[in-house]
């Protein structure tokens, strides 16, 4: 079942991915950060709000 879009919800999903994505390269790109052991949490968390993100998102209506 494909969720109905919600360009609100979507649009906060984004930003919160935005903000995820930039610690978890401010994480990566320090040696010896201490949130290393978290990279990966930070990381599958960015993808998971990217991809709300997107199935909140209107679509556009083609027809091919």
């Amino acid at each position: 079942m494909t969720p109905a879009p919600a360009p609100a919800l979507a649009f906060e999903e984004q930003h919160r991915g935005e903000g995820l994505a930039a610690r978890a390269a401010e994480i990566a790109s320090t040696p010896d950060h201490p949130s290393a052991g978290s990279l990966a949490v930070y990381q599958h968390c960015a993808r998971a709000a990217f991809e709300t993100a997107a199935a909140l998102s209107p679509q556009p209506d083609w027809v091919w």
